[in-house]
């Protein structure tokens, strides 16, 4: 069997990536801009026909919606054991009795394992490295429209790979 990762790379071949598009190429249904819980950023549950479905919150900017939508990829591809019924994550991404889905299983480490992959998967390190040195000098704001991400994941992404040095306002 095919690992998912194998099936959604291609995604992170071209900026921005398109998470919407991995995530359907999974059979993962997407729904955007739902009415959750207050509070409540994003969720992955479980349908009756076995298969997932993603869900983010309408009150998110459409950069932060992506980001969710690639966090809860990442429980989907790193977690599918832990998931159960669903695991509904807060506006900090931790696993939170509000909502539908409380799910002792996912603790604050899976949520950085998490949080991780989607920073991964959003800013692939190839090409922002490639973007990031073929600028004279690019603001932070610039690079983070240009991957459509927040200004807080890129500077995370950034400092994460040493780049933070060439770009301004990180």
């Amino acid at each position: 069997m095919t690992h998912p990762m194998d099936r959604i790379r291609r995604h992170t071949l071209s900026v921005p990536v398109n998470i919407e598009a991995a995530i359907r190429d999974l059979g993962i249904a997407l729904k955007k801009n739902a009415a959750l819980a207050p509070g409540i950023a994003g969720q992955i549950k479980r349908l009756q026909n076995g298969g997932y479905e993603i869900a983010t919150t309408n009150a998110d900017h459409y950069f932060r919606q992506r980001f969710t939508m690639a966090h809860e990829l990442g429980h989907y591809i790193l977690h599918k054991s832990l998931i159960g019924d669903g695991v509904d994550d807060n506006i900090k991404y931790r696993s939170t009795v509000e909502g539908e889905f409380y799910n002792r299983s996912i603790d604050e480490y899976h949520e950085r394992q998490a949080n991780s992959f989607a920073a991964s998967f959003l800013m692939p390190e190839a090409p922002l490295e490639g973007r990031v040195m073929s600028m004279d000098r690019p603001t932070l704001n610039e690079i983070a429209r240009e991957f459509q991400v927040s200004p807080s994941a890129m500077r995370w992404r950034l400092k994460n790979l040493n780049l933070s040095a060439f770009v301004d306002g990180v």
